[in-house]
């Protein structure tokens, strides 16, 4: 996709999260939208927030198991970032009309001693891979 696209798609995906209104998957549209593609769309959209003054807190790792892979079509886990926004702390009061789709998932995290600069997963084979990457 062309940057204007990638421009265009990153700012759908954040009305509809900012607006809480579902989208279709923009696949339908754009069936020849790769992963690169994708993660472009999404980093475009981590652009805006932290311009708008929120931070990054970490990083969400999905599709991870190969039953949840092979439901979803696809070969190799995904990931994203976790804004400071996105979570609510213990006894917090959550407005649920300003969610899309409200669901409690169970979340392992890790509070690490130095910051992280490899993002690591397991693959289908149980084998460690590390990518480098940067908040």
């Amino acid at each position: 996709l062309d940057k204007a696209t990638i421009e265009k798609l990153a700012k759908h995906c954040e009305d509809a999260e900012l607006e809480a209104y579902e989208i279709t998957k923009i696949t339908e549209d754009y069936p020849e939208m790769t992963y690169k593609d994708a993660y472009d769309i999404q980093w475009t959209a981590r652009a805006a927030k932290e311009a708008r003054g929120h931070k990054i807190v970490g990083m969400k790792m999905g599709l991870t198991s190969q039953a949840k892979m092979k439901q979803m079509g696809v070969s190799d886990p995904c990931y994203g970032y976790l804004a400071d926004y996105f979570s609510f702390g213990d006894g917090a009061c959550i407005k649920i009309d300003e969610l899309i789709h409200p669901k409690v998932e169970a979340e392992i995290a890790f509070v690490l001693k130095d910051v992280l600069t490899a993002l690591v997963y397991l693959h289908k084979q149980g084998l460690f891979f590390v990518y480098p990457f940067s908040f």
